[in-house]
């Protein structure tokens, strides 16, 4: 027995939406969080390319945030 909502496609003006679409917007606030973050730091000094980095640590996030999520 779950206690968890039931993940649905949401429905914004006629237009589905599927469940994962929320947590990748949400992944791309974190990303931007932490990339300022990690710049006030100093760490994009030390990674060989910045771009790169953050786009695996969106994924990671990303990944993460969906594979979190209760399955359908």
């Amino acid at each position: 027995m779950s206690f968890l909502p039931h993940l649905a496609e949401i429905s914004l003006f006629g237009i589905a939406i599927e469940p994962a679409v929320p947590m990748l917007l949400l992944a791309v606030l974190l990303t931007d969080v932490l990339r300022r973050l990690l710049a006030r730091a100093g760490v994009d000094r030390l990674v060989w390319n910045w771009p790169l980095f953050m786009l695996s640590l969106f994924g990671c996030i990303a990944g993460g945030l969906i594979l979190a999520m209760p399955s359908i």
